[in-house]
């Protein structure tokens, strides 16, 4: 199979616009006609707005509805905005709010953006966001984050810019998906899906708010229905990493020999005899334990009722052992 190509899919944008609205359109020239925006001199105006839904240039009228011009006129020039924007990022969030208080649609607001900065935004698009397994609480944090992720890809892929790498993404999505009257590519799809660095990216866009959210055993809890294998390994990292612990708390000046497979138990009896853990305790974590070993043997199950009981038992009892020494 060949790798996936995010270049041949943006060639492939005009036979798509073709298709499907039956047109081409020359998305160059409009970036270019809004190069000068780019100025501190210069004003954002309505007539630059329209111009973004002019049926014979664009199609995103289809998508979004133009904003009413004499209302957008009147509070563009009183504002006086500016798009100009210094080399690094850090008025990208300042600017993407203002437009989003003028606009009140994060798609408008991309569509300015796109033409007067391409080389780091691109058009919001839903489809494409998907693609990129982009989530965040709000719509101004959902556009910056698609904004940096299309950075990513197009570094990646070496793309001219943020927003041709956008336009790459939607041509393949119409490509891959189809419609009335493109036939879908099951070719194109599975070179997407065999791409090991767009999956990573993918898995990570998906993943990330989940790791950075939640503990282990939260993230374990949460995962126990999906793969209990998976929320048993991390569960028993995480017990495994609370043992050694209480090693250090209760036994400070005792050195544990950590690779030898016996320390765990030796220490759960240790605990046992000093009063520091009661009887029923002991049976429950050398329950832990045994769930621990067969989450990471391939050739035990574990289901996700034993993971969550699991879960529990570590919270009740291994949790409290974080921190120090034991003060005497």
């Amino acid at each position: 199979m060949a790798d996936f190509d995010l270049q041949f899919c943006l060639h492939r944008f005009d036979e798509v616009c073709e298709k499907e609205f039956g047109q081409k359109y020359n998305l160059s020239k409009l970036e270019r006609d809004f190069g000068h925006l780019r100025s501190e001199k210069q004003w954002l105006a309505a007539k630059h707005v329209n111009s973004l839904f002019d049926h014979k240039r664009t199609p995103f009228w289809r998508y979004w509805q133009k904003p009413d011009e004499k209302e957008l006129d009147q509070t563009l020039r009183r504002d006086h905005l500016c798009l100009a924007l210094p080399a690094d990022d850090t008025r990208n969030r300042p600017l993407v709010q203002r437009l989003l208080e003028i606009f009140h649609n994060i798609g408008v607001v991309s569509l300015v953006l796109r033409f007067a900065h391409p080389d780091r935004f691109g058009t919001f698009s839903t489809p494409v966001a998907y693609l990129l397994q982009i989530h965040r609480e709000t719509v101004l944090e959902l556009y910056l984050a698609c904004c940096a992720e299309l950075g990513q890809w197009q570094q990646h892929f070496k793309m001219e810019s943020v927003a041709a790498t956008e336009t790459a993404l939607w041509t393949f999505h119409k490509l891959a998906t189809g419609s009335a009257r493109i036939k879908p590519s099951v070719e194109l799809r599975a070179q997407f899906d065999a791409d090991k660095w767009i999956q990573r990216r993918r898995a990570s866009q998906a993943i990330r708010p989940l790791v950075e959210k939640y503990g282990p055993l939260e993230l374990a809890w949460i995962l126990a229905e999906l793969n209990p294998k998976w929320a048993g390994k991390i569960a028993g990292e995480e017990y495994e990493r609370l043992l050694r612990c209480a090693a250090r708390r209760f036994y400070p000046k005792r050195k544990w020999d950590f690779e030898n497979d016996r320390w765990a138990q030796s220490l759960i009896s240790e605990m046992e005899r000093n009063k520091q853990i009661l009887l029923e305790d002991v049976v429950t974590l050398k329950k832990v334990w045994t769930a621990r070993n067969r989450a990471v043997h391939p050739s035990d199950e574990l289901s996700s009722v034993e993971v969550e009981l699991m879960i529990e038992g570590v919270e009740r009892i291994c949790q409290p052992w974080e921190g120090g020494p034991k003060k005497k």
